[in-house]
């Protein structure tokens, strides 16, 4: 009688750490980055860091729930979340109608304008869009400023999708730019800042364009965990998101 009681509770326990296992294994996020977009998410003494990193930390600290990152090049970052592998991601992703129509973004919380910039040393500066002609320009492939150059650029014969050297991320644009393999390359003004204040890299604006675009974190379509991260951007206010980021830009 004892021995049954025993084998009882022994299974009932079983059954209990069981069902805690399965639910922490559904509490687990998956998440892809692409860790080479400082400020936003880059990797630093072998850990990821940034602006969207303690963003979304502090959203799973306040749910109680765990994430697991993956690391892509920008392309595979964003298939990773348009086929389901990865719940969210985010690596200071700009929302696009495009890309609206295979994910779906939270609210915006970061607006950037974007810069084409060149090497001190070069002193490239763009004062007539007409002479980008004479330079080799670089940005990342799938990246928003495909898009600029399709829409704004091409059709007036300043430039064509044709002519821009692509590259799996924005760092090795960016090393491309430092070999002096492009000339100029396409980047979000905050990145710009990054690159000169935190990184000291020996670059600057030859061309501020006109335009900018909204930043939000990508989730797999129809994600009720978008619904829940948008609730916990509302929670978290204007001025704790603007300390985030300024603890990260300034």
């Amino acid at each position: 009688m004892k021995l049954a009681r025993l084998i009882s509770i022994v299974l009932v326990t079983l059954f209990v750490l069981g069902a805690c296992s399965k639910e922490e294994q559904s509490n687990v996020i998956k998440v892809a980055v692409s860790p080479t977009i400082p400020p936003m998410l880059f990797e630093k003494d072998g850990k990821y860091t940034g602006i969207d990193l303690e963003v979304f930390e502090g959203y799973c600290k306040s749910r109680g729930c765990t994430f697991k990152i993956t690391a892509y090049d920008w392309l595979g970052m964003l298939g990773a979340v348009t086929s389901g592998q990865a719940d969210v991601a985010f690596s200071g992703i700009s929302i696009t109608d495009k890309r609206k129509e295979v994910m779906d973004f939270s609210n915006p919380y970061f607006t950037s304008t974007w810069q084409l910039i060149g090497l001190n040393k070069r002193h490239i500066k763009i004062t007539d869009l007409s002479q980008l002609k004479k330079y080799n320009i670089a940005y990342p492939t799938g990246s928003v400023f495909d898009d600029y150059v399709k829409t704004v650029l091409q059709p007036k014969g300043y430039y064509s999708v044709d002519q821009v050297n692509l590259y799996p991320s924005p760092a090795e644009a960016l090393i491309a730019l430092q070999n002096g393999n492009v000339d100029l390359v396409f980047v979000d003004n905050v990145m710009l800042v990054n690159y000169q204040k935190s990184l000291n890299l020996p670059v600057s604006s030859s061309y501020q364009v006109v335009g900018f675009d909204n930043l939000g974190f990508a989730f797999k379509k129809g994600s009720k965990l978008r619904d829940d991260f948008n609730l916990y951007l509302s929670e978290l206010g204007p001025e704790k998101l603007k300390a985030i980021i300024n603890h990260w830009t300034q």
